[in-house]
Protein backbone atom coordinates (compact mmCIF):
# COMPACT_ATOMS: atom_id res chain seq x y z
CA UNK A 1 0.00 0.00 0.00
CA UNK A 2 0.92 3.39 -0.99
CA UNK A 3 2.26 5.61 2.16
CA UNK A 4 -0.63 9.08 2.04
CA UNK A 5 0.42 12.35 2.04
CA UNK A 6 -1.96 15.19 2.53
CA UNK A 7 -0.83 18.12 1.30
CA UNK A 8 -1.60 21.69 2.57
CA UNK A 9 -1.94 24.35 0.68
CA UNK A 10 0.81 26.81 1.45
CA UNK A 11 3.01 23.31 -0.28
CA UNK A 12 1.20 23.66 -3.40
CA UNK A 13 0.71 27.13 -3.95
CA UNK A 14 5.02 27.16 -3.31
CA UNK A 15 5.14 25.26 -6.13
CA UNK A 16 2.10 27.31 -8.37
CA UNK A 17 3.58 30.22 -7.63
CA UNK A 18 7.05 29.39 -7.60
CA UNK A 19 7.62 31.03 -3.71
CA UNK A 20 11.51 30.72 -2.78
CA UNK A 21 13.51 29.14 -1.15
CA UNK A 22 10.40 26.37 -0.66
CA UNK A 23 9.68 25.59 -4.22
CA UNK A 24 12.52 23.27 -4.48
CA UNK A 25 12.01 21.12 -1.64
CA UNK A 26 7.54 21.08 -2.24
CA UNK A 27 8.14 20.15 -5.91
CA UNK A 28 10.37 17.06 -4.34
CA UNK A 29 7.63 15.89 -2.76
CA UNK A 30 5.10 16.19 -5.76
CA UNK A 31 7.59 14.17 -8.07
CA UNK A 32 7.37 11.37 -5.26
CA UNK A 33 3.58 11.20 -6.08
CA UNK A 34 4.48 10.87 -9.75
CA UNK A 35 7.19 8.75 -9.39
CA UNK A 36 4.40 6.51 -7.28
CA UNK A 37 6.77 6.67 -4.02
CA UNK A 38 3.65 8.39 -2.42
CA UNK A 39 0.13 8.10 -2.78
CA UNK A 40 -0.79 12.70 -3.03
CA UNK A 41 -3.85 14.18 -1.14
CA UNK A 42 -5.20 17.23 -0.75
CA UNK A 43 -8.74 18.60 -0.05
CA UNK A 44 -11.39 20.05 -2.31
CA UNK A 45 -10.84 23.59 0.13
CA UNK A 46 -6.84 23.01 -0.64
CA UNK A 47 -7.68 22.91 -4.48
CA UNK A 48 -9.62 26.63 -4.55
CA UNK A 49 -7.16 28.06 -2.21
CA UNK A 50 -4.61 27.28 -4.54
CA UNK A 51 -6.53 28.87 -7.71
CA UNK A 52 -6.85 31.84 -5.93
CA UNK A 53 -3.51 32.56 -6.47
CA UNK A 54 -2.72 31.12 -9.24
CA UNK A 55 -4.67 33.13 -11.03
CA UNK A 56 -2.86 36.21 -9.82
CA UNK A 57 -0.32 35.82 -12.74
CA UNK A 58 -2.04 33.93 -15.43
CA UNK A 59 -4.62 33.91 -18.08
CA UNK A 60 -7.68 32.08 -17.81
CA UNK A 61 -6.09 29.21 -19.91
CA UNK A 62 -3.26 28.74 -18.00
CA UNK A 63 -5.09 28.52 -14.29
CA UNK A 64 -6.79 25.44 -15.54
CA UNK A 65 -4.00 24.05 -17.24
CA UNK A 66 -2.34 24.41 -13.98
CA UNK A 67 -5.27 23.18 -11.88
CA UNK A 68 -5.60 20.20 -14.29
CA UNK A 69 -2.15 19.12 -14.10
CA UNK A 70 -2.52 19.51 -10.23
CA UNK A 71 -6.15 17.34 -10.46
CA UNK A 72 -4.36 14.48 -12.56
CA UNK A 73 -1.53 14.35 -9.53
CA UNK A 74 -3.67 14.75 -6.31
CA UNK A 75 -7.02 12.71 -4.97
CA UNK A 76 -9.27 15.17 -3.71
CA UNK A 77 -10.51 14.48 -0.03
CA UNK A 78 -13.94 15.88 0.07
CA UNK A 79 -14.52 18.41 3.32
CA UNK A 80 -18.53 19.09 3.30
CA UNK A 81 -21.28 19.26 5.83
CA UNK A 82 -19.44 16.42 7.91
CA UNK A 83 -16.16 18.28 8.38
CA UNK A 84 -17.69 21.63 8.99
CA UNK A 85 -19.76 20.33 11.28
CA UNK A 86 -16.45 18.10 13.55
CA UNK A 87 -14.59 21.21 12.92
CA UNK A 88 -17.48 23.48 14.95
CA UNK A 89 -17.10 20.66 17.64
CA UNK A 90 -13.69 20.75 17.93
CA UNK A 91 -12.91 24.30 19.25
CA UNK A 92 -9.55 24.34 17.79
CA UNK A 93 -7.99 27.33 17.30
CA UNK A 94 -8.00 28.00 13.43
CA UNK A 95 -11.20 27.00 11.85
CA UNK A 96 -9.63 25.98 8.46
CA UNK A 97 -7.02 24.05 9.51
CA UNK A 98 -9.39 22.05 11.51
CA UNK A 99 -11.50 21.19 8.35
CA UNK A 100 -8.29 20.33 6.79
CA UNK A 101 -7.35 17.87 9.33
CA UNK A 102 -10.73 16.60 9.42
CA UNK A 103 -10.40 15.60 5.56
CA UNK A 104 -6.50 14.08 6.19
CA UNK A 105 -7.76 11.64 8.82
CA UNK A 106 -10.80 10.75 6.74
CA UNK A 107 -8.50 10.39 3.48
CA UNK A 108 -6.20 7.84 5.61
CA UNK A 109 -3.88 10.33 5.17
CA UNK A 110 -0.23 8.83 6.96
CA UNK A 111 1.50 12.25 6.85
CA UNK A 112 0.06 15.58 6.65
CA UNK A 113 2.97 17.90 4.87
CA UNK A 114 2.77 21.87 5.29
CA UNK A 115 5.22 24.09 5.91
CA UNK A 116 3.25 25.44 9.12
CA UNK A 117 3.52 22.46 11.20
CA UNK A 118 2.94 24.13 14.33
CA UNK A 119 -1.15 24.42 12.74
CA UNK A 120 -1.74 21.13 13.66
CA UNK A 121 -0.88 21.16 17.57
CA UNK A 122 -3.51 18.35 17.88
CA UNK A 123 -2.93 16.21 15.23
CA UNK A 124 -2.46 12.34 15.64
CA UNK A 125 -1.32 12.50 12.38
CA UNK A 126 2.26 12.96 11.95
CA UNK A 127 2.81 16.71 10.47
CA UNK A 128 6.19 17.31 8.71
CA UNK A 129 7.35 20.12 6.04
CA UNK A 130 8.68 19.02 2.73
CA UNK A 131 11.87 19.24 3.27
CA UNK A 132 11.06 16.48 6.93
CA UNK A 133 9.39 14.58 4.39
CA UNK A 134 12.31 14.48 1.87
CA UNK A 135 14.80 13.75 4.45
CA UNK A 136 12.96 10.60 6.10
CA UNK A 137 12.37 9.15 2.72
CA UNK A 138 16.38 9.64 1.46
CA UNK A 139 15.44 12.35 -1.13
CA UNK A 140 18.01 14.96 -2.08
Amino acid sequence: MDTKIFLDANVLIDVVMNREPFVESSSKVLQMGVDGDCELWASDITMVTVSFYAKKNRTIEQLYEVMNNLRSLIHIASTGTAAIDWALKQGFHDFEDAVQYYAALHCGADYIISRNERDYPYSEIPVLSPLDYLNINNVE
